[in-house]
């Protein structure tokens, strides 16, 4: 898919996560059975893989596929504790109070590119696929499934997709023109903040307070449906009820696209590919 996840990421990301050339098949039982891992030869790490994290602790989301993943896969004598959001998952790292953090590759990576205290020791090939996700049954569906698609082929999603994640060696893209549609009508996002490079603080497209991937895309497709957006900030463990609850009209959060997931609400055709991986301290 011309959105897959590319083997090696942005720029900036490649060079810190040192697993574009550098990545080697792995052996390791760990791996389960979704499809197995990679190793990188990250530099000075004491825990090279998920099997070294025996009687150690592993750090996840909660209602995350990454939590899901570490409690399948986990080494005997592992310990899995879960956060609420991001900032809670790598400032226990941070802080020793856990031993490494197993979550979705993209934001794993972006947190390397910003802080060499860390590295991505191994990724684990799931084959998971973000979607938006809207209230089951939803006539808005089909809408947002021709906006995404004309988005696309207009070559907007390029942009967006140049802009945080590069071809190895080469700049960020600017990103799309900034869009001059005013909007007739607003559409309420509910996003779990910060989740970088996603979603998260900053500014972003036509005025908004919030920028990253899934939101420049979506706002992107909003405006070909005359619409504006309006991002509000909520905790991703139960996210989903927003939309029967009314809070939220969509849901751009990261959202894998599960079985489960699929009984509670609609989404739209897939817009992103992504793996899970593993984030330790170096030294």
């Amino acid at each position: 898919m011309r959105n897959a996840l590319r083997p090696i990421l942005a720029a900036g990301l490649a060079a810190s996560l040192l697993f574009g050339t550098a990545a080697c098949g792995s052996d390791s039982d760990s791996a389960g059975s979704d499809g197995g891992s990679d190793t990188t030869d990250a530099p000075s790490t004491a825990i090279k893989t998920l099997d070294d994290l025996a009687g150690k602790t592993i750090g996840v989301q909660t209602g995350t596929t990454g939590e899901t993943y570490a409690n399948d896969n986990k080494p005997e004598g592992a310990e899995i504790k879960s956060f609420s959001d991001t900032d809670g998952l790598f400032g226990a790292l941070e802080s020793g109070d856990i031993d490494a953090i197993l979550q979705d590759l993209p934001v794993n990576a972006g947190r390397v590119a910003e802080d060499d205290s860390v590295a991505v020791v191994e990724t684990y090939k799931t084959d998971e696929q973000y979607g938006f996700a809207v209230e089951k049954g939803s006539d808005s569906l089909a809408d947002w499934d021709k906006a995404l698609q004309e988005v696309r082929d207009e070559g907007t999603y390029d942009l967006i997709y140049a802009k945080y994640f590069p071809t190895d060696g080469e700049e960020a893209g600017p990103g799309p023109e900034a869009s001059d549609v005013e909007g007739s009508k607003t559409f309420r996002v509910c996003s779990d903040i910060p989740y970088a490079p996603m979603e998260f603080e900053g500014e972003g497209p036509r005025g908004l307070q919030y920028t990253g991937f899934d939101i420049d895309l979506l706002d992107a497709m909003a405006a070909t449906l005359d619409a504006n957006l309006e991002i509000l900030d909520v905790e991703f463990d139960g996210i989903l009820g927003n939309l029967a609850g009314g809070t939220c009209d969509i849901v751009a959060s990261s959202l894998t696209i599960t079985d489960e997931r699929k009984q509670e609400v609609d989404f739209t055709e897939p817009y992103f590919d992504a793996d899970q991986s593993l984030l330790v301290k170096v030294g």
